[in-house]
């Protein structure tokens, strides 16, 4: 793929489908700026779409608050491995935190008075840790590109949440058993997975209080998950329930 904040996607799918795979997953390091869109735009693109979560701050709060568990979900196992190593997601979950327009161009270490202040983020952020905060901020800046410093969005992810189109294949190939409420979508391209299954919603016979469950797999990346739609929520997800509703505002 070569839209940067996608390219590191398939990856994550891959080692979804096999964890063997999961080394092909790129680990945040101190390179140029398309490369860090990649690493956090998986990520961001990860919890948004895959998980389902509407609110990434949210999900990434219930998810600190209880320890960060990944016992009841592959995916947040994937997550913790990948980007929680060196806890370097805590600028990820920093930046998701931040009230709307607030952002920092450089650490403390660097700006003493502009720096982000622990005592202020502790009030007014969605993550309310004055410690946590406190020792995020004597951290400083680890690699030259992340989430966190360089503004408010400084490599544009809220931008890049999902698939970059809103467009149905031309031609999915859709199965489905409807006594075992299962359906098989095979899409065109990553770029309309999403779309696809949007799509399918609405040709789906109703099951009364049970989900249908749909494999999705994709012409290229092969493999992308079983997902369910949520009757409270109303988004598709992967995994479980429970983790689905963690980012979703008032539901977790």
């Amino acid at each position: 793929m070569t839209d940067p904040w996608l390219r590191d996607v398939p990856a994550v799918f891959h080692a979804l489908a096999d964890p063997r795979l999961e080394s092909a997953i790129p680990q945040p390091t101190t390179g140029p700026f398309d490369q860090a869109c990649a690493h956090w735009g998986a990520l961001h693109y990860t919890l948004s779409s895959l998980l389902g979560w509407v609110d990434v701050g949210c999900g990434l709060a219930w998810w600190y608050a209880a320890g960060k568990p990944v016992d009841d979900s592959p995916l947040l196992a994937l997550v913790q491995r990948v980007w929680g190593a060196d806890d370097l997601i805590d600028y990820y979950a920093a930046w998701a935190w931040l009230p709307e327009g607030v952002g920092y161009e450089f650490p403390q270490s660097v700006s003493p008075f502009d720096g982000p202040s622990p005592m202020w983020l502790g009030r007014h952020s969605r993550w309310k840790n004055e410690e946590w905060w406190r020792g995020f901020a004597r951290r400083g800046q680890v690699h030259h590109h992340d989430p966190f410093y360089g503004g408010s969005d400084p490599l544009h992810l809220a931008a890049h949440a999902g698939p970059p189109t809103v467009e149905p294949s031309a031609n999915p190939l859709v199965h489905l058993v409807p006594h075992q409420r299962r359906a098989v979508l095979v899409t065109e391209g990553l770029d309309h997975w999403l779309a696809d299954l949007h799509a399918l919603e609405a040709s789906l016979p109703p099951q009364g209080e049970r989900s249908w469950r749909v494999e999705i797999f994709d012409r290229c990346v092969g493999y992308l998950g079983e997902y369910r739609r949520s009757r409270v929520t109303g988004h598709w997800f992967l995994g479980k329930h429970s983790v689905h509703m963690g980012g979703h505002p008032g539901h977790e």
